[in-house]
C-alpha cells in the first residue's frame, strides 16, 4: 500500500482573477467632492477594498453605478413595480450597511506589486423578485467587467493574460475574454 499528500493550495487570496467575496463593510464617503462607496471583504487585507464612484445617467438622471453594487449583491430591495412600458422600477435601501454579510464577484488584478479590486462587479446565481441571474447572466457580467478592464484599466499593459485581443488562458487558468459582448 502507498501513500501520498495532498497539499491545500490555490494561490493567494490576492492573486489575479475573480473570487466570489463576501462584504465585511461598507461606506459611502467623498473624494474630492464625487459620492464613493468604499467596500471591504472578509478574508482580505483593509488596505484591499473595492472603490465604486456615483454616476448618473444623463437620460433618467437616476444613479447607476453604486445602485448596481447593491443589485448584484441582492441587497437593500424593498419593492419592485413594473411601469407601463414594461421596465421594472426598484426601490431599495442604499444604506451602506445593507451590503454586510452579501456575496458578490470580484475581479481582483495586480497594479504593479499591489493588488486591486475592480470597480466593476458581478453577481453571483440568485433570484429574487426582480432578477433570476442564472450561470450565464453571472459569465455575461464577468464578461463586461473584463472588456472594461482591458478597454480602461489595463490598456497598456499585456502581460497579464486578461487582454480580449490575446485568446490564451491566464497563468490562474482564467481564459481571456475573446468575444464582442452584445451591447
Amino acid at each position: 500500500m502507498k501513500t501520498m499528500t495532498i497539499k491545500k493550495s490555490g494561490g493567494s487570496k490576492l492573486s489575479p482573477g475573480w473570487k466570489t467575496l463576501t462584504i465585511s463593510k461598507a461606506k459611502y464617503s467623498d473624494w474630492e467632492g464625487n459620492v464613493c462607496l468604499d467596500i471591504w471583504f472578509e478574508d482580505l487585507p483593509e488596505t484591499c477594498n473595492g472603490r465604486v464612484y456615483a454616476a448618473t445617467s444623463k437620460d433618467s438622471g437616476e444613479e447607476f453605478a453604486i445602485a448596481q453594487v447593491f443589485r448584484f449583491a441582492n441587497a437593500g430591495l424593498t419593492s419592485a413595480l413594473t411601469g407601463a412600458d414594461g421596465n421594472m422600477v426598484v426601490e431599495f435601501d442604499d444604506t451602506a450597511d445593507n451590503l454586510v454579510g452579501k456575496e458578490i464577484n470580484v475581479f481582483m488584478y495586480k497594479d504593479g506589486e499591489y493588488s486591486r479590486i475592480l470597480k466593476q462587479f458581478a453577481p453571483t446565481i440568485f433570484s429574487n423578485e426582480v432578477d433570476n441571474f442564472t450561470e450565464d447572466d453571472v459569465a455575461y457580467w464577468k464578461k463586461r467587467a473584463i472588456k472594461y478592464y482591458n478597454d480602461y484599466v489595463n490598456k497598456d499593459d499585456h502581460s497579464n493574460g486578461f487582454v480580449a485581443s490575446h485568446p490564451a488562458k491566464h497563468k490562474d487558468g482564467m481564459e481571456s475574454v475573446t468575444d464582442d459582448l452584445p451591447f
